[in-house]
């Protein structure tokens, strides 16, 4: 009778760490791989990085942008930028200019 209720004490108590080791580690697998774990917070770190640089490029397109339009609708227009796009949307080129014609 004694021997059984050891071995009962110490069956359950390997069943109980084994069920509580394993319910640990899975826990602790899913909080580093799982859907929103430690990986995927980093990858959505660097996904945003990416998408604020994106932002900072198109930004500094815009403000260039934006500066070639205030140079042509102003009550000052830009000579220089204006005789560039006039040839270019003329296609034509000025006695000094040098053109290289590339075959295509």
């Amino acid at each position: 009778m004694i021997i059984r209720t050891r071995r009962r004490r110490i069956g359950f108590l390997i069943a109980f760490h084994t069920i509580a080791w394993s319910a640990s580690a899975y826990f602790a697998h899913s909080a580093n791989t799982g859907e929103r774990g430690l990986i995927a917070k980093q990858e959505a770190k660097r996904k945003t990085e990416a998408t604020l640089v994106k932002i900072a490029e198109a930004r500094t397109e815009r403000l260039a942008w934006e500066r070639r339009i205030n140079q042509l609708s102003g009550r000052e227009i830009d000579r220089d930028l204006l005789d560039e796009r006039q040839r270019l949307m003329l296609n034509i080129a000025h006695k000094n200019d040098v053109v290289i014609l590339l075959d295509r």
